[in-house]
């Protein structure tokens, strides 16, 4: 996993990067997000996919693994931020918001895209086929893009109504 170190290195910094500015457009709407459940959920969401990039960048940092334990923490890791994901987008729905953007960002959350990559990648690696690794790719990229597009969407199209 030594080759691996860059996409570590570059993935945690993305990840950590990406989440000061969920934290950004949480604060500039914060009086609309902190009023709608729907919207806390959805930013908590985008938050846990930040999260969960994070902690596959350091499991890949961590030096000398063996492939099953690897793998295995991969697929802990997507068994843990799939249930927290479906557990927040299950309240979010109880309290629908009446702003617009709330159904974008349930639209173009990949959150059960990024978790299902994490854990197959994690069982195939676990599994002795390194091949498993480069699942991670792509689950990383959906997970920032779409982390990065929630980010916006609750910085630029909360209106100032109640929601």
């Amino acid at each position: 996993m030594e080759s691996w170190e860059e996409f570590a290195v570059v993935t945690g910094a993305a990840a950590a990067a990406l989440t000061g500015l969920l934290f950004v457009a949480v604060s500039i709407r914060l009086e609309v997000i902190a009023a709608s459940t729907d919207l806390r959920n959805r930013a908590a969401q985008t938050l846990t996919l930040f999260v969960a990039i994070t902690m596959v960048a350091i499991v890949f940092a961590i030096p000398g693994q063996p492939s099953w334990l690897f793998g295995s923490e991969l697929v802990l890791l997507a068994a843990s931020g799939g249930i927290t994901l479906f557990l927040l987008d299950r309240r979010a729905r109880q309290h629908r918001s009446e702003q617009p953007v709330a159904r974008l960002l349930d639209v173009l959350s990949p959150n059960l895209l990024t978790m299902t990559l994490i854990g197959i990648g994690g069982l195939l690696t676990a599994m002795g086929f390194e091949s498993g690794l480069y699942l991670q790719v792509p689950a990383v990229i959906a997970a920032l893009i779409g982390g990065v597009v929630g980010a916006w969407l609750l910085m630029m199209k909360t209106s100032a109504e109640p929601a």
